[in-house]
């Protein structure tokens, strides 16, 4: 189960359970998160890649490509 982990200067998401459904973007009056920031924790609470699509988590693109070439290998935690 992935949480997610918002920026110190966003407002605290509605529940620990919360999750960014589809399309969701955040408020553009919001500040930008700082550089590398983790929108995604996993169940120990250590930054994870998060859901496929799901805002700041890895790309769909990125599975995609991995999926072209079978001598890749796509590790995710």
């Amino acid at each position: 189960m992935h949480r997610f982990n918002p920026p110190p200067s966003w407002p605290e998401p509605p529940s620990d359970t919360w999750r960014p459904p589809p399309g969701w973007e955040p408020d553009p009056e919001w500040p930008d998160a700082p550089a590398g920031w983790g929108f995604w924790l996993n169940r120990h609470g250590r930054p994870a890649t998060g859901p496929i699509g799901a805002y700041g988590a890895l790309a769909a693109g990125r599975v995609e490509f991995a999926t072209v070439d079978p001598s890749l290998v796509l590790m995710h935690s």
